[in-house]
């Protein structure tokens, strides 16, 4: 982060004993920040080196099903001074303290004129439900009046999505962009972003696209409805019809107007900086 310019070090660790490794040769400090379990574990490990008031960011909804992990997360999450959510749909799920959403950082808005391809930008997993998306594309008109579906992205479902999409027929109309090293100039430019996720724990992929005025069409799932606001653009989560309804609908809707909208939402409440200002708090009263 900017503020962080020439104070912030960088100490990679690929397991939790190097990070163990590392948090013990830092010594005593006020706040260890732990984001994931292998963090969270190492955090707690090291606190009679560190003596710190240990905090942690929440990332997902779900709880493991094995007891025998359960209980050990809860005495992890029992050792933490603080525990953050990045969504009000992460906090309903877990012990959550406080809820702060992540943040991105604004930009200025893409161009006017606008590609005519509908973005699909996810991990290829069977939880985001990218078929979904294959489906609705399938069913709607966009296709027939020149638009593309991209689906930029990895993952084990790759290939299973690559054969639907030849069983629907749509193969040529869905442009495969794979892992995308720059996905800010992508989002700039396509027509509108897809987020068929049914369960999204923030999605920063929207927040991402809401930025850049580009508009988004979501499912009615997960934190979504957060992200996007009571004004959004949702369908049914998993309902590839209705997906399909939607999409056929925005060709009649006002795009640039819906854009700049989710901008204006998107710098009142997740900035990068609105971010840092709400850990920055977090900190102080750890300390305080």
């Amino acid at each position: 982060m900017r503020r962080l310019t020439g104070i912030a070090e960088w100490r990679p660790a690929s397991t939790t004993w190097e990070a163990v490794a590392q948090l013990a040769r830092l010594g005593r400090m006020d706040i260890v920040h732990a984001h994931m379990t292998a963090a969270e574990a190492a955090a707690v490990i090291t606190k009679p080196r560190h003596r710190a008031r240990l905090a942690t960011t929440l990332h997902f909804a779900s709880t493991p099903r094995s007891r025998a992990i359960r209980a050990p997360l809860r005495h992890l999450g029992r050792q933490m001074d603080e525990q953050i959510a990045i969504s009000e749909f992460v906090a309903s799920a877990v012990p959550a303290t406080r809820v702060l959403p992540n943040g991105v950082e604004s930009a200025d808005p893409g161009p006017s004129k606008r590609e005519c391809s509908v973005l699909v930008m996810q991990r290829l997993e069977s939880e985001k439900q990218t078929e979904v998306a294959l489906r609705a594309w399938s069913q709607c008109q966009l296709r027939g009046n020149g638009w593309r579906l991209v689906v930029a992205g990895r993952g084990a479902e790759e290939a299973n999505l690559h054969r639907l999409s030849a069983e629907l027929g749509i193969a040529g109309s869905v442009d495969w962009a794979g892992f995308v090293d720059d996905p800010d100039r992508l989002l700039s430019r396509v027509g509108m972003l897809l987020a068929p996720a049914p369960a999204e724990p923030f999605g920063l992929a929207v927040v991402e696209a809401m930025a850049r005025a580009t508009p988004v069409v979501a499912a009615d799932g997960g934190a979504h409805g957060e992200t996007v606001g009571p004004d959004g653009w949702l369908f049914a989560a998993g309902d590839a019809n209705a997906c399909a309804r939607l999409l056929d609908d925005v060709q009649n809707r006002d795009l640039a107007s819906y854009g700049d909208s989710l901008r204006a939402r998107q710098r009142q409440l997740f900035d990068i900086e609105t971010h840092v200002d709400g850990l920055l708090r977090v900190y102080r009263e750890l300390i305080g």
